[in-house]
């Protein structure tokens, strides 16, 4: 399942100092779920590049991420999809944001945020099921 403190250790993971120095999970409405980051980066910091990347989200989700150069670095933005949201149209429940300096190749920041929005979707996946499945129905005198 999805635990705050194995995705700190999953974010930190595709960090490579200094270069590839931020990585970011957040709902597609903007809300932090968690991050990692190379060196004490303010949250504040932290939440303009979710910010950022909400924007850059939003214009480009038909291309099915997002890439831009900015004066944070390279930013890439990408949806963690389930099943679900692989064969619809509607927005991704999280995104992933990674941002680096411009001495990380683009191919290389998609291949790192790919790696880790598959290796998310599952427990994503296994969330929405739980999530969908029908509440169970009571009886009149309060039994199932």
């Amino acid at each position: 399942m999805l635990a705050l403190s194995s995705l700190h250790k999953l974010l930190a993971q595709v960090l490579v100092p200094p270069a590839l120095h931020t990585a970011v999970l957040f709902s597609s409405s903007g809300a932090l779920v968690s991050f990692a980051s190379i060196g004490a980066r303010p949250k504040d910091d932290i939440r303009v590049l979710v910010g950022l990347a909400s924007e850059i989200w939003a214009e480009t989700w038909e291309d099915g991420e997002g890439m831009v150069d900015s004066e944070l670095g390279r930013i890439v933005v990408l949806p963690v999809a389930s099943l679900q949201d692989t064969h619809s149209q509607r927005e991704p429940m999280l995104l992933i944001v990674l941002n680096a300096t411009d001495s990380v190749e683009w191919g290389e920041l998609q291949r790192k945020g790919q790696s880790l929005a598959s290796h998310l979707a599952r427990p994503l996946q296994q969330l929405q099921d739980k999530m969908g499945s029908p509440a169970p129905v009571s009886s009149k005198n309060g039994r199932r």
